[in-house]
């Protein structure tokens, strides 16, 4: 309900049907993706995107010869974004989960 100052002071109200707004979309939910660039791919120890993840969703596999696969936690992946911001090549991304 809008009430102007003048009608206030006037001891007269007006209802005014309030603006519309569009509905607003559905906010879909994001979870981590480690890309084939990953650094642990290719032998190099970098856990940085394990470390940050506070919710343990990340975990390291070895693969012998000094290197680890990266496994995302099913359904551990609260999509935060933390490991993504700090991964030095930008190998993991945040992508929708299909429902």
């Amino acid at each position: 309900m809008a009430i102007s100052r003048a009608d206030l002071f006037r001891g007269r109200f007006r209802s005014e049907p309030e603006p519309s707004k569009p509905p607003a979309a559905p906010s879909q939910a994001l979870e981590a993706r480690i890309g084939a660039g990953c650094l642990s791919y290719t032998g190099i120890d970098c856990r940085m995107c394990g470390d940050h993840c506070d919710h343990g969703a990340i975990r390291f596999r070895p693969l012998g010869r000094g290197r680890w696969l990266p496994i995302i936690e099913e359904g551990g992946c609260t999509g935060c974004g933390d490991c993504a911001g700090v991964c030095p090549v930008k190998a993991v991304t945040m992508e929708a989960v299909a429902a």
